[in-house]
């Protein structure tokens, strides 16, 4: 693989983000490549067919899935043979012979070629152009029903809503949240019970032999075990992703009255502590591929900044599951503060405090999956900082920070180079300096 999915969703945007047109489909349109496909709206601006495409560019390019297993526009039929087909979005079958079986079927109404197909359906995907906020009417009225079209005992479902990705499945007669944590209730988890209002990381899609494999046997993403190459890169101070994201730990905050100093300090010791275990698992896992190593090296070079599905459900802070969790995040704690001294010198988290580690857990739960080093070199940093010091000072002093589009717009202009020094009298929240930094490629002093 050569490319993860978000560079090839940034290369699609380079490539194709200016024109009006997409010369050649990807994949196959309702079994059939077609030419001069629009990617704007009358008004100019990228259409829901600029984001299918987007996407489904991002899928074959990355190396993820090959062309041959997709298609678009694919449809089944719907009851008896008079009714309209219902028509999925987009379509990943585990053969690519799929598209003689769907050629059978769409000029002849060939029965057997339509139960093939069902049997042989993967993954089924929906696409809209907004926000995600009606995510339950389309999870819903479209991609649940797409998803049971498919016979086979797994299929994915995907649904890309202007960048924001979510990911579910269905097995036996329940679909559920790809994530496991996501299912409050496991598999008891009805629909006000999948988080819905979280997307999902662009990391987590899994590639074509992980998929078939799922379809053979069901597998739990298992947090537990990871290092800092299986967390996701973010790019760019407009990536929806992490600023959904961040939009969700400050929802969390408020709701147990932390979005104030005192919970601004926890975050920021937690982001410390992210960075740190980052750091940790880059180190040890280099340091591992030097020497021959056992079970129990490679798993000193795991993840802890993370939370399971149980831990995060919990009701009481006496259970089990949290207090893992908790004992896992002290331990984290502690070694980190030989770290940073500065930052970690003041222990302003009470563990025993439900709100605090109501909080603490929502931070890791959205952040688990985004990786602050290999983002270094884009302006993750001062995209994080700003957002969140933009709502607690909101709610400490009733006081606005410079937008963020502005300070990137004057950045521009001013242009600092390699051997320039930057003056901020009022650094405020350090947004200047911090896009400086970055426009400047780390060089400025």
């Amino acid at each position: 693989m050569n490319k993860s999915f978000l560079q090839a969703k940034d290369e699609f945007d380079k490539i194709f983000g200016n024109t009006l047109l997409l010369e050649h489909s990807i994949v196959p349109i309702d079994g059939k490549y077609l030419s001069g496909i629009s990617l704007k709206d009358q008004q100019g601006n990228r259409s829901e067919e600029y984001y299918k495409w987007q996407f489904l560019y991002a899928l074959t390019h990355s190396g993820l899935f090959a062309k041959d297993y997709v298609g678009a526009e694919v449809y089944f039929p719907k009851g008896n043979k008079s009714s309209a087909p219902i028509r999925i979005d987009a379509c990943i079958f585990d053969d690519k012979g799929w598209i003689t079986h769907y050629e059978d079927w769409r000029t002849s109404k060939d029965d057997d070629a339509v139960e093939w197909l069902r049997k042989h359906l993967i993954a089924a995907i929906e696409f809209k152009k907004h926000d995600g906020k009606d995510i339950k009417t389309v999870f819903t009225t479209q991609l649940k029903p797409a998803l049971k079209e498919s016979e086979a005992d797994y299929c994915l479902g995907m649904y890309y809503a202007q960048e924001r990705l979510y990911l579910f499945y269905k097995q036996g007669n329940k679909v559920l949240r790809y994530d496991e944590a996501k299912n409050q209730k496991k598999e008891q988890s009805t629909v006000t019970e999948l988080q819905l209002h979280l997307p999902d990381a662009y990391i987590l899609v899994p590639s074509f032999p992980q998929l078939v494999a799922k379809v053979n046997k069901s597998e739990i993403i298992d947090r537990s075990k990871r290092t800092i190459n299986d967390l996701e890169m973010v790019t760019g101070i407009h990536s929806i992703q992490i600023s959904d994201t961040i939009s969700n730990i400050i929802r969390d905050l408020d709701k147990v009255s932390l979005l104030d100093e005192q919970g601004y300090k926890i975050l920021m010791q937690m982001i410390a502590m992210k960075i740190y275990d980052e750091k940790r698992s880059r180190e040890l896992e280099d340091y591992f591929l030097k020497f021959y190593i056992t079970g129990p090296e490679v798993a000193q070079a795991h993840l802890l900044f993370y939370v399971t599905e149980a831990e995060k459900n919990w009701a009481k802070l006496s259970d089990e599951d949290i207090q893992r969790f908790i004992k896992r995040m002290q331990t984290l704690y502690e070694d980190a503060s030989v770290k940073y001294k500065i930052i970690l010198k003041q222990n302003v988290i009470d563990w025993k405090d439900e709100g605090q580690v109501a909080a603490i857990s929502s931070i890791v739960d959205n952040l688990q999956d985004y990786s602050f080093l290999k983002s270094v070199k884009t302006d993750l940093y001062q995209l994080v900082f700003f957002r969140f010091a933009n709502e607690f000072a909101k709610a400490e002093k009733g006081q606005f920070i410079t937008p963020l589009k502005l300070i990137d717009f004057l950045v521009q202009i001013v242009n600092p180079k390699k051997g320039e020094t930057v003056l901020d009298p009022t650094v405020g929240t350090a947004d200047f300096l911090s896009v400086s930094y970055v426009n400047s490629q780390a060089t400025i002093e």
